[in-house]
């Protein structure tokens, strides 16, 4: 029986990993926009090549620390610092903005696909990638 659930918990996140990849796919022009909006220029050029990656049917799993440093941005965590272009970019946002909307569902969707990947690099079925 807890071999079952745990193949049941295993296929769980294959599907979340690969909806998440299909997401950045058909999704990846939002994320863009999300990280030009939160980040800038810099931030945006990462966000394209992951989602060029997708596109392509490479390995996202080899873009998992940008992936994980998007996530940080659009969750504010790079607006601590008061130098940072990331900090005015962030505070000048207002909330109510659709754009403010569409980052945070772009976070989301970081939030499980990674969560998800990094259940199946525990459970051994892929690797974290060194390609930032």
């Amino acid at each position: 029986m807890k071999h079952s659930t745990h193949m049941t918990a295993l296929l769980r996140h294959v599907t979340i990993a690969r909806d998440f990849c299909r997401w950045l796919e058909d999704n990846g022009d939002m994320l863009v926009a999300a990280a030009e909006l939160l980040g800038g220029a810099d931030w945006a050029e990462r966000a394209r090549v992951v989602v060029a990656v997708a596109r392509t049917g490479g390995p996202v799993t080899a873009r998992v620390h940008t992936l994980e440093a998007l996530r940080r941005l659009l969750h504010g965590g790079h607006a601590d610092s008061i130098d940072g272009s990331e900090a005015f970019l962030f505070s000048s946002l207002h909330p109510d903005d659709p754009r403010a909307t569409s980052a945070m569902r772009c976070a989301e969707a970081l939030d499980r696909g990674l969560r998800a990947m990094e259940a199946l690099r525990l459970a051994g079925l892929t690797t974290r990638g060194v390609t930032a």
